[in-house]
């Protein structure tokens, strides 16, 4: 029978899990000269080796590309929105930024809407997800370009037109003619002063 003023010992104490994988704590050897001791320590920083990945990664094909987003067509008003926000952003930081007017017009009278249509999906198509669209008319179209100067306006401009004239009915003598300017602001000018000189050169053009 157990005396009672005898205390029972105690249990040891048990290692949690944590502490049961923990990583060995590093010991130099006897002889610290010795050669191995740089390739233990290097050992016992580095861990375990891992190893390499066999299987070779999945390449994705050539022919595969993301879907693109096409940029939406704008109302007038968040359109003018948009221009007095990219004109403040052009005279706070002096980043560039463009305007592009297109216009279309049809020889046979009553099928411009037809065809404007038509041309709006292709400025949406080739615009970017930072660009604005608007059809401000029956055969009008404004378009905004931040951080573009007038030369890269001027390519896009071409560009759609480009892809206009393969529809086979676009051109002299044919019955539809598209035309774009693209404007940047000059001399301190602003976004809107801009729009202006590219509606005074269509007209020109026209």
């Amino acid at each position: 029978m157990r005396d009672p003023s005898e205390r029972p010992e105690p249990d040891p104490p048990r290692r949690s899990s944590a502490a049961r994988t923990r990583r060995p704590k590093f010991a130099l050897p006897a002889d610290p000269h010795d050669e191995r001791t740089s390739e233990g320590i290097e050992a016992f920083l580095d861990g375990p080796k891992r190893e390499r990945r066999s299987r070779p990664r999945h390449l994705r094909s050539e022919g595969l590309r993301r879907p693109r987003r096409s940029v939406p067509i704008d109302t007038r008003t968040d359109w003018d929105a948009a221009l007095r926000l990219e004109d403040a952003r052009v005279a706070r930081y002096g980043r560039p930024a463009a305007v592009i007017v297109v216009d279309v017009q049809a020889s046979e009278g009553g099928h411009e809407d037809r065809f404007a249509a038509r041309v709006g999906s292709v400025l949406r198509e080739h615009a970017r997800e930072t660009d604005r669209i608007a059809r401000v008319g029956p055969t009008r179209f404004h378009v905004l370009l931040p951080e573009t100067s007038e030369p890269e306006a001027t390519v896009l401009a071409e560009r759609v037109r480009a892809t206009c004239a393969t529809w086979g009915t676009v051109g002299p003598g044919l019955p539809l003619t598209i035309t774009a300017v693209a404007a940047t602001p000059r001399g301190g000018g602003t976004l809107a002063e801009a729009l202006q000189d590219a509606q005074v050169r269509l007209t020109d053009l026209g």
